[in-house]
């Protein structure tokens, strides 16, 4: 299991950088379970949803999960607007033994 945190506004300007680490986890093969760990996130706009789940698309692909982990109200507002809390796996909190 590998854990991505994010913080801060995840737009435009920041999702460049989601969408680079989002990318080195997915492809690591030795990673089942990808946590993205968004505790830290005040804002997230479409490009972020976009960046999250190509990254969801990446780790199915190859047998993988992605799970979104502790997200504020804000954004499990944005995500349930588009539907994507019936699809992506949500939780309140990674797991005690992800690194």
């Amino acid at each position: 299991m590998a854990v991505v945190s994010v913080e801060g506004e995840v737009d435009l300007a920041t999702v460049p950088g989601l969408r680079a680490r989002l990318a080195v986890a997915t492809r690591d093969e030795a990673c089942e379970c990808l946590v993205v760990d968004l505790a830290g996130v005040g804002f997230l706009d479409a490009s972020g949803v976009g960046a999250l789940v190509a990254a969801r698309r990446a780790m199915t692909a190859r047998g993988g999960r992605l799970v979104l982990a502790r997200p504020r109200p804000v954004v499990s507002r944005v995500l349930g607007i588009l539907g994507l809390d019936r699809v992506f796996e949500i939780v309140p909190a990674p797991a005690p033994d992800a690194h």
